[in-house]
């Protein structure tokens, strides 16, 4: 219903993609995206929620050289792990699920958790010790992961440790750590902005940031009395707007008018 609103100012919408870089030359900004595309404005207003969102990833040593290789965050084609043996590392249901699905055609699934108690929902947990009754998963718990062996972004073997301090070791073709998503600022944290708590602070009657031009609005923003709600976010939307045509525009006069008694057409 937003996209169809909004459809009568013809925006134009860059989807899968993310602001990377902002440069300020001349009174104007040059903003950069993941996927190369650069725009320039006289004004920007952030509006990215609690942050981008992104995989906890465990803390072990060389991690990044096996990402998207054969160690994974999420599944996009499970047929990959066919025949292969797969570490699951977690205890949320996320874990369990796959697990139980990709014990289906692959070789072997180690399950390990640092804990005996799992999260997961108490049916996927039944299901997970019956698959192991069967020889399809091996519960590896309480086990903590303890470093990554292997070569080119090819793993080969997974440590672990129990409570005791023994290392076990694991042959594996893949590895699945799934410990759920964080939020952080991401790009944000360097544009030069005054952040709190990884919130953006703002001017309240303008929602502009500590540096002038760029706006913040939703929850990325702060400022004394602030309610995380939608209504507040289409407000601050609409404060922000009002800011940047007067900083574009600082000689005219900006006439408030309703669309609901002018109507669209007449105010475009």
């Amino acid at each position: 219903k937003l996209q169809k609103q909004i459809s009568p100012f013809r925006p134009e919408i860059f989807l899968n993609q993310r602001v990377d870089k902002i440069k300020e030359e001349k009174n104007k900004f040059f903003v950069s995206t993941s996927t190369d595309r650069n725009i320039s404005a006289r004004c920007i207003i952030i509006a990215a929620g609690n942050g981008a969102f992104g995989p906890n990833k465990p803390p072990l040593d060389g991690i990044d050289e096996y990402e998207n290789k054969t160690l994974f965050y999420n599944i996009r084609n499970k047929k990959l792990f066919d025949n292969k043996t797969v570490a699951i590392a977690g205890g949320g249901d996320s874990a369990a699920d796959w697990a139980i699905e990709l014990s289906k055609n692959a070789k072997k699934i180690y399950f390990i958790h640092r804990r005996t108690k799992l999260r997961a929902a108490p049916n996927s947990v039944k299901k997970l010790y019956d698959l192991e009754k069967k020889k399809k998963i091996e519960m590896i718990i309480p086990f903590q992961l303890d470093s990554l062996v292997g070569d080119n972004g090819k793993i080969e073997k997974i440590n672990v440790r129990n409570i005791d301090g023994k290392i076990k070791e694991l042959d594996a073709d893949f590895f699945l750590p799934f410990f759920g998503l964080s939020s952080e600022l991401g790009p944000i944290k360097d544009w030069e902005l005054e952040i709190e708590k990884n919130i953006l602070k703002v001017d309240q009657s303008t929602c502009m940031t500590s540096r002038e031009g760029i706006f913040a609005i939703g929850d990325i923003c702060s400022y004394p009395g602030k309610l995380k709600l939608i209504l507040t976010g289409f407000s601050e939307a609409a404060i922000a707007s009002h800011s940047c045509y007067n900083r574009v525009y600082p000689e005219k006069v900006l006439h408030f008018e309703y669309s609901t008694t002018k109507g669209i057409k007449k105010l475009i």
